[in-house]
């Protein structure tokens, strides 16, 4: 942990240095979120139906960008481990995946092994059975498929580190190969399915547990997004992997969680039953308001806790009617929680260069908002109909599914935001009612 020594230093780093999220359970850093209800918790809910399946599952997990979620699968690994007896991965997509351009099964299945094999091989001694799989994979794209300019030999030390790499880096890439496989679909996923077989079987072997319960975690998936003009393509391409190519990301004998971007809840009817069978589960965002504006003292209570357990004097910094009002500007929302603060804590220290004496008053931390407020704007009028319609209705109120790309913005740039009280329900940034108040509701047809 930082030193104490320089108080504004030690806070911001506790904020932006190693001990940022995603965290273990185990971390003096962690809070427990909604652990004190267990029949709200999103978690206990994923471990509950990973514990009792047999054979394979399939389970989708979503949330915004920044609510602790990443730590939270930390968690269901850590029971699943614990209390379960499984063997758990979790692998992060957002090294072996280009977020911003669109996805298709092929590169995603070649992304998801990539992630796979290494860490197998990072924390197992199969790496034989990976290097197999690598050998196969080799033959498969340069002799069967033939892809263009693929100079990788996927044999050689840290070649798949540099396939997953390549796969992320360069869109000339990853496109040619999804041009190359739209044929070959069926030969990839045979070799993927074989592949997941075999580690199942040796992990069983190796165990000597016939019934080893072995699952993967997947996460990062929902920071796919589109950008500019790619931006519906992207979307209609997610869409499309999580729908109509669903059954290809079911492997045998493996448990799955995938995280999924959370436009595709309006979907959630068709997507759960296609993908798993089970509801899309929600990982929300900080409960620090209820729908009818009354701010809630248990969320803005753990998010105190929360600086607390990371500078335990934050209150001689940030007088804690100021870090309530940061926790409610920022609707709970853990990441930008931690900017604002950061962002205090800097303007702070300058301050203090002119006036030694300086504290933090309601003025700096409007300046700081300010800041915030001004990434999520300017808005469209259309858009800040639809707004205020949400910030009334507290659902997302979409009027048709051709819509879904629209608020598949709302969402990824968090000008909206779900909650979880009883059922899940959206609300505008709190940063952005001013900007939309007093707008016309948009119609079912508008």
């Amino acid at each position: 942990m930082p030193s104490p020594s320089d108080p504004l230093k030690a806070l911001y780093q506790s904020l932006n240095g190693p001990g940022a999220l995603p965290l273990e359970p185990t971390d003096p850093y962690y809070v427990p979120l909604l652990e004190a209800t267990p029949d709200k918790d999103p978690i206990l809910m994923l471990w509950q139906r990973l514990d009792w399946a047999q054979s394979e599952s399939v389970n989708l997990l979503t949330g915004f960008r920044g609510n602790g979620k990443s730590t939270e699968l930390r968690r269901l690994k850590d029971l699943l481990q614990r209390q379960s007896g499984a063997r758990v991965f979790l692998v992060d997509m957002a090294d072996f995946l280009l977020m911003t351009k669109p996805v298709e099964l092929s590169d995603f299945v070649l992304s998801l092994m990539t992630a796979l094999g290494q860490v197998v091989e990072a924390e197992t001694d199969l790496k034989a059975l990976t290097h197999g799989y690598w050998e196969r994979l080799q033959g498969f794209l340069t002799a069967e498929v033939r892809v263009e300019h693929f100079d990788l030999d996927l044999k050689a030390a840290g070649a798949p580190a540099k396939l997953g790499l390549k796969l992320k880096n360069e869109p000339d890439f990853k496109q040619r190969i999804q041009e190359h496989l739209r044929g070959h679909l069926a030969r990839l996923i045979e070799g993927a399915q074989g592949y997941v077989i075999g580690l199942v079987e040796a992990l069983r072997k190796e165990a000597q547990d016939p019934d080893l319960k072995v699952v993967l975690l997947v996460d990062s998936v929902e920071q796919i997004r589109g950008v500019g003009t790619d931006a519906g393509r992207v979307h209609d391409s997610v869409v499309s992997l999580f729908s109509g190519q669903a059954a290809s990301l079911a492997f045998p004998m493996l448990h799955l969680v995938y995280t999924i971007p959370p436009y595709l809840l309006p979907l959630s009817q068709n997507l759960g039953r296609t993908l798993g069978g089970h509801p899309i589960v929600s990982w929300p965002n900080l409960h620090v308001r209820h729908q009818d504006g009354r701010e809630d003292p248990r969320g803005l209570g753990l998010m105190e806790l929360i600086i607390d357990r990371r500078h335990q004097a934050w209150r001689d910094i940030i007088p804690p009617p100021r870090l309530r009002r940061l926790a409610q500007s920022t609707g709970g929302d853990l990441r930008d929680f931690f900017r604002l603060i950061s962002e205090c804590v800097v303007t702070l220290r300058t301050a203090r260069i002119s006036r030694p004496e300086a504290a933090l008053d309601d003025d700096m931390v409007r300046r700081v908002e300010d800041q915030l407020r001004n990434e999520l704007l300017p808005i469209a009028a259309a858009d800040a109909r639809w707004l205020a319609r949400i910030h009334r209705s507290k659902d997302a109120a979409l009027p048709t599914t051709e819509e879904l790309p629209a608020l598949a913005r709302f969402l990824d740039g968090n000008l909206i935001m779900n909650y979880l009280n009883g059922e899940p329900w959206y609300d505008v940034h709190p940063l952005l009612v001013d900007a939309i108040q007093g707008t016309p509701g948009r119609g079912d047809n508008a």
